[in-house]
């Protein structure tokens, strides 16, 4: 597997939503910030990304070659380790997020994500590059752990990028489906959840992709607190 279906993959991907968004939005949404979150994206994926996609993918060639990890010690056909490779590292990833929210320092980057004060397509590549970085060397780390293999981390990074677009996405999913999906998957409404400019709904809703973490770790929420998206305001005074 090369990186050449991405580079065709996402940008048709993330074109399909910002149409499916002027025909079917879940609400109304401000154009006004596409610049900022655009060039927040491009400066991650000129800047960053090559990196990003570098540690990751020099991880599972070091685990390989060095049979490190717990998967290059099990005999399991590939379709196996493929599947577990997607499964635990979107299981890391969203222990990475609630890491995020709870240290000072992991939420001073990953807060630049929350402060669009919109919810759409665009909101799922405004990230600071910081936060990037830190990711890069997480799931350097858990790849080497679990040693997974080249293929599948490159599958793993195509889902990743993928899933960000779609779980952003301001499409309006019919409830009946979306109280389904919800079951296993992370619809745009159950995220939209976690980017209330409610504080409290800010700790809820922390899947990537897969809904079953939520249910199992207690941190799954139902509705919003507030209609409002963004950081929450400070009270009145008075």
């Amino acid at each position: 597997m090369t990186l050449t279906p991405a580079l065709f993959i996402l940008p048709a991907l993330f074109a399909a939503l910002a149409l499916a968004e002027a025909w079917v939005p879940a609400r109304a949404a401000a154009r006004g910030r596409w610049p900022v979150n655009l060039a927040l994206g491009a400066a991650n994926l000129l800047l960053v990304r090559t990196l990003a996609l570098a540690g990751p993918v020099a991880a599972a060639a070091w685990a390989a070659g060095h049979r490190w990890g717990v998967l290059n010690q099990l005999a399991l056909p590939g379709w196996a380790e493929a599947l577990l490779t997607v499964i635990l590292l979107d299981l890391a990833i969203y222990g990475q997020h609630r890491a995020l929210h709870r240290m000072p320092w992991g939420w001073a980057l990953h807060r630049l994500h929350h402060a669009d004060g919109d919810f759409d397509v665009t909101t799922g590549v405004r990230f600071h590059p910081g936060e990037a970085l830190v990711s890069m060397l997480y799931k350097s780390a858990c790849i080497v752990a679990l040693g997974a293999p080249l293929a599948a981390v490159m599958l793993f990074e195509l889902y990743l990028a993928a899933g960000s677009l779609c779980e952003h996405a301001n499409v309006r999913v019919p409830p009946r489906l979306d109280r389904a999906l919800r079951r296993v998957w992370v619809t745009p409404a159950m995220h939209r959840i976690h980017h209330s400019a409610h504080g409290q709904d800010h700790n809820h809703n922390y899947g990537f992709a897969i809904a079953l973490w939520d249910h199992l770790f207690a941190t799954y929420r139902e509705v919003a607190s507030g209609p409002n998206i963004g950081l929450p305001q400070p009270p009145r005074a008075g």
